[in-house]
This record gives structure tokens, C-alpha cells and sequence, in this order.
């Protein structure tokens, strides 16, 4: 028999008390009313607040999204968390995943104690009660959303935490996905029709909001119904014996649009004119893009959260705050990137290969170059002065050059359709310059190893931080995101005109994006096909949203083939193949080189894809849970 946790307990009041009325007395049958609006609004954004913490949207969930999408590289030690996600061997002790669990279920502690808080007789009562509550219920649907897309199906918490509850089953897949439809939709009566944003209050969604995540829901069920009527391997099998009472794809897609429809039409959101705007370094407080945000530093009375995305994924020593480029694209993804899109001005906003070196603080003007770029310090005479000297004894002035020190790209990998490659997306070694392939085809040993040699995330980039918090805020939930799952499920039901308009509209702020008006990316026509429009929707959302909040998702909702596809196009990219055999050739260690897939060939694919369609149940919960065993783990851990 387990022990129960009462460490875990104690741990978890006290994570209240910061919120809640003045001077509670924590116990486990202790009850806490609200005696003003005050003291609730301080709760609530306290719940707010659980949203930007480490394990939240304010890193671990951003970082184990795009970690486990496959479009990353980073130093491959098998110890690391973040490259066990990338990996795809993800121990069930591994710690981001602990603290991802622990902090949406800490969000959903704290709602439910809230929502009970608020209903409870002895509470007062004022005016926005009924709005503030729905919030609650929104952010515990939010949370539980996530936590069904990492694990599947998973406890039900939905009352304030005691000694005779802590222990719970896992719920199944449909009774998590009932639960979050009914926050959802109990918190749409009571939610304002916009989003408001005032003083001393977070940014709180609207009904809209609400819908557009239910949308968003049946979306994402719908994807998964589609994979199981494909005979996908994992759908056909896994997926159905966890969830017997999946329904038709069909059935899916037609409540998606029903409320995605509502939120198109009433909503009142908009895509800002370019997406430099929301991605540019700088804070934005209030968008009509936002669906979701969670404004994790300073815009209200008390700062309830942070914002380490730049902290995360920028290049090391790019500003002045702390930044450490945890996590890089892989080669592959950079290129089929830049081979797919050309000119496209979100290639800038979304990647980096140059940028300035800070050093105490401040710019040094020493530029640092990563993948695809091969530069160095040339010495360049800028002109030409007298000099007094003497030879043989006599003065005389002669003519010297006037030299400096250049930084300059001698090379780089040319991504132009018609250009040096016959695919720009997967350059061949062949096709390649000496230099490039010394620099990037053969990998390094840790003499020479360096990280540079893999480029770099750009959109969270700021030099508005104080180590590693940001001054910004985060774009859980983004109207482009909307559109393009709208866009999906519109394709499904056969109306391909409306599928189309809908991701032009997002196509269309790309080009814009820019100083001037590109290219890249083209309209879709009206002459594709439905399969030709899922495919590209498929692509167009990994592009769009990187380094975002639903890339696990993205990946593998159609199921394990859909994902294998993109880790196959690591594995068939010339320069990554190249890189990784050069290594295994030399003896390297495997942190010097490249990712390969699976698990460097030494599993088959059905396992690994099989496995890595979830998350493990964390340790620490099955350690302090007795109603959940190894015996309730998932699939292959």
C-alpha cells in the first residue's frame, strides 16, 4: 500500500493562501469564502498566474509542444529532459514532464477550490460573481484540454482537495472530454461577449473564447476519427480500445463548424495586419487575435506570472537578459521551410541565423552566424594615409592602407526555386560548396563542436527582459490558429471554397508581413483537391504556429503515418544524413551529432510512433495515487 503524500498536501494550501480571503486558517476540511470582490478578483489572478508558471504555457508546455512536434535539434544527451522529448524516449521519471502535470493540475486545485469558494453560502455577493466563476470554469477546461492532448484520458479533480479525493482514477478519454465541453459551455452564458482587458485584471476571455476551444475540441477529436477510418495502426487499435465511444469524423467536424461558425461570425476577432506585430520584441498588451492570452508580466496590479519563451528558445547571449536556445530547429525543417515558403517574410519572424552577441549587458557588435551561414573575419582596406617613418636613416612619409576587420558571408545554402539545387528543400551533398560541407555536413568533435551549427527560433526573440522573464505576454489561443482548423474541418464537410478563402486570409497577412509585400506565401486555388487542401493544412499549421502552444498536436492528431512523415523527412534530408553518419563514422558521442529516428534505428517504427502519440503518466503520480498503477500507464512506457 502507498503512503500518502501529506508533503504534496501542505504544499498545495499553501500555494491558496497567497490568493484567498484574509488570514484562512489551511486545513484539510477548512472552507474559504470570499468576503469581497476584492479578495476574489486577488484569486483570480492568482489562477491566471498558474498559467505563466515554469510548468504552464509560460515554458514547459511551448517547449514540450515544439520538442515533440520532430522539426527540432538540440545537444543530444540522453539525460537531458528536452532531448528525451526530442528523442522520443521520454522516461516516466523525466522532470518537465512532473512539472507539466503538476501545474495544470495545480491550475485546476485552484479553480475548483474558487469555484467552490464563490458558491458557497457564506460568500458575498457582487455584480461580476457569475462572470469571474466562469473564468474559473474556462481556465480548468483549458487546463484539462491540455492535459487530454499530452495523456489521454486522466483523473477528474473537479472539488477542492482533501485527504478522501486526492486519490482518483483515471477518468476515460469521453469522460474528460464531457467534462471540458461542459465547462466550456457553462462558462459561454456567463462570460462577456468580448475580451476585456482593465486595470488590475487579466485579460479575460469571452463566450467566443469559450467556443472557439470547443471548436478547437471537436476539431482535434475529429482529426483522430479520420486516422481510425484510414486504418491508421494506432488509431484502428490503441486509440479505439481507449476510447470505444468514438463517434464518425464526420459527426466531429460538424459540431467544430457549428461553433466555429458562431465565432466567425460574432466573435469580433480579426488578424492584426501583420504578424510583426504581435512577434516583434515587443509588448503587446491587447490584439483582436487574441482568443486566449494570458498577460504574464506587468499589466496588472500585481504580476502574476512570467514569460521565459525568449529565455527558451532564443540564440545564447542575444540580449541582455538570459537566453539559451534550448531548443533549435533541425536542419530538415529550416529547409523545407526556406525551400517551401521562399520569400515568405514569416521565415525572418520565425527564424534566425545572425544575430549580435551581447556581452556585459550590452551589444558588442561582434555578430554571431548559425546554420546556413559560413562567415568569417576578413581583413579589408578602407583607405589609404601618409605615415612619417624613416628608412636608411632619412625621413620620409609613405603611402599604408587603412585596414579593419570585416565580418563576412563567404557562403550559404541558396534556397531559390530554379537556383543551385534541384530541391531547395533538401540540398544534396553533392550540390554543396567545401565550405558548406565542412561546416555542416560533418559533425564535430568537442574540440570543434559548436552549437551554431544549427540555427536558431526567432519569434519570441526581445531585448525587453530582466534575466530570464520577458515583457510579454502569452498568445495561448491566436485567431490564425482558428482559421486554419476552421479551414480543416470546412475541407472535411466538402465545402472547399469556404476551406480555401479561410486560409487565404491567413496567407495573405503572411505576405504582407514585411517591409514590402512578397511572393511567398501563394494563395491556394480553387482548383485543389480536398486531399491536396488537408495536406497543406496539415503543413501551413506547423509553419504558422512553431514554437506556439498545440504542436504535440499538429503532429500526430491524424495519426502515427502523419507524424512518421515528418520524421522520415529528418532522416531523408541530405545534409542531416550526412552529418550523422560522419559522426557515427568518426566515433563520435551521439551529443555531438544528429537526431535519427527511431531512437537511431533501433527500435521499429510501429513502437516508437505507437508510443509517442502520449505522454507517460508522471512517477510522482503513480507513486502518490493509489487508485492508478503500472498497469494504467500509456501505451509503450
Amino acid at each position: 500500500m502507498k503512503k500518502f503524500n501529506i508533503l504534496f498536501i501542505s504544499t498545495l494550501m499553501a500555494l491558496f493562501s497567497s490568493c484567498l480571503d484574509e488570514n484562512p486558517e489551511y486545513t484539510l476540511n477548512t472552507k474559504v469564502v470570499y468576503e469581497s470582490e476584492a479578495a476574489a478578483q486577488l484569486a483570480l489572478n492568482g489562477i491566471y498566474g498558474m498559467m505563466a508558471a515554469q510548468g504552464s504555457f509560460a515554458q514547459l508546455i511551448p517547449e514540450v509542444n515544439t520538442e515533440t512536434s520532430g522539426i527540432c535539434w538540440a545537444s543530444y544527451r540522453t539525460s537531458y529532459n528536452n532531448c528525451q522529448y526530442i528523442g522520443g524516449f521520454i522516461p516516466v521519471a523525466n522532470e518537465y514532464n512532473d512539472l507539466v502535470w503538476k501545474a495544470l493540475y495545480k491550475a485546476i486545485a485552484n479553480c475548483n477550490v474558487f469555484i467552490n469558494s464563490c458558491n458557497d453560502s457564506g460568500s458575498a455577493n457582487w455584480f461580476s460573481k457569475p462572470n469571474m466563476v466562469a473564468q474559473a470554469k474556462f481556465i480548468r477546461a483549458v487546463s484539462y484540454y491540455n492535459l487530454l492532448s499530452f495523456y489521454g484520458g486522466v483523473p477528474l479533480r473537479l472539488t477542492p482537495s482533501s485527504s478522501t479525493n486526492i486519490a482518483q482514477p483515471r477518468a476515460t478519454r469521453q469522460e474528460v472530454i464531457n467534462q471540458i465541453i461542459k465547462d466550456w459551455e457553462e462558462s459561454s452564458t456567463d462570460l462577456s461577449e468580448v475580451s476585456s482587458l482593465a486595470s488590475g485584471v487579466p485579460t479575460a476571455p469571452s463566450k467566443y473564447s469559450a467556443y472557439a476551444y470547443i471548436a478547437k475540441l471537436y476539431w482535434y477529436l475529429g482529426s483522430q476519427a479520420w486516422a481510425a477510418e484510414q486504418n491508421d495502426p494506432w488509431a484502428v487499435k490503441e486509440l479505439k480500445e481507449s476510447w470505444p465511444e468514438m463517434q464518425s469524423s464526420r459527426y466531429y467536424f460538424e459540431l467544430a463548424e457549428k461553433y466555429g461558425d458562431l465565432v466567425y461570425t460574432n466573435g469580433g476577432f480579426d488578424l492584426e495586419p501583420t504578424l510583426k506585430t504581435l512577434f516583434s520584441g515587443k509588448r503587446t498588451t491587447f490584439s483582436k487575435e487574441f482568443l486566449f492570452v494570458v498577460d504574464a508580466t506587468g499589466n496588472t496590479s500585481v504580476n502574476i506570472g512570467y514569460n521565459s519563451l525568449h529565455w527558451t528558445f532564443s540564440p545564447m547571449n542575444s540580449s541582455a537578459g538570459e537566453s539559451w536556445g534550448r531548443c533549435q530547429p533541425n536542419k530538415s525543417f529550416y529547409d523545407w521551410a526556406h525551400g517551401t515558403y521562399q520569400d515568405d517574410p514569416r521565415l525572418d519572424i520565425s527564424f534566425t541565423s545572425l544575430y549580435d552577441k551581447y556581452e556585459n549587458g550590452a551589444a558588442s557588435g561582434k555578430l554571431q552566424s548559425a546554420y546556413p551561414l559560413v562567415t568569417k573575419s576578413i581583413i579589408d582596406t578602407i583607405g589609404w594615409e601618409l605615415r612619417d617613418t624613416i628608412i636608411m636613416g632619412r625621413p620620409i612619409q609613405i603611402k599604408v592602407p587603412i585596414t579593419e576587420k570585416i565580418f563576412a558571408i563567404i557562403d550559404s545554402i541558396d534556397y531559390k526555386i530554379g537556383g543551385k539545387y534541384a530541391d531547395p528543400c533538401n540540398p544534396q551533398i553533392a550540390e554543396l560548396s567545401e565550405e558548406l560541407i565542412k561546416k555542416f555536413a560533418q559533425t564535430k568533435g568537442p574540440s570543434d563542436w559548436n552549437i551554431n551549427d544549427w540555427p536558431y527560433f526567432n519569434k519570441h526573440y526581445t531585448t525587453d527582459c530582466t534575466g530570464r522573464y520577458a515583457n510579454n505576454n502569452l498568445f495561448i489561443y491566436r485567431y490564425s490558429d482558428f482559421l486554419l482548423l476552421l479551414s480543416d474541418v470546412k475541407n472535411e464537410l466538402d465545402k472547399k471554397g469556404e476551406a480555401i478563402m479561410l486560409a487565404n486570409k491567413v496567407l495573405t497577412r503572411a505576405r504582407n508581413s514585411g517591409e514590402k509585400a512578397s511572393v511567398y506565401p501563394k494563395n491556394w486555388e480553387a482548383g485543389m483537391s480536398k486531399d491536396e487542401i488537408r495536406e497543406k493544412v496539415f503543413h501551413e499549421r506547423i509553419f504558422e504556429l512553431m514554437t506556439e502552444f498545440d504542436g504535440f498536436n499538429d503532429t500526430r492528431r491524424r495519426g502515427v503515418l502523419w507524424k512518421k512523415e515528418i520524421l522520415e523527412r529528418n532522416n531523408n534530408h541530405a545534409i542531416t544524413r550526412a552529418c550523422y553518419e560522419h559522426g557515427i563514422a568518426n566515433g563520435y558521442k551521439s551529443q555531438w551529432r544528429e537526431y535519427w529516428y527511431p531512437n537511431d534505428e533501433t527500435e521499429d517504427w510501429n513502437t516508437y510512433l505507437v508510443r509517442n502519440q502520449l505522454l507517460p503518466i508522471p512517477l510522482s503520480e503513480l507513486s502518490t495515487n493509489n487508485d492508478i498503477n503500472i498497469n494504467d500507464q500509456n501505451p509503450g512506457y
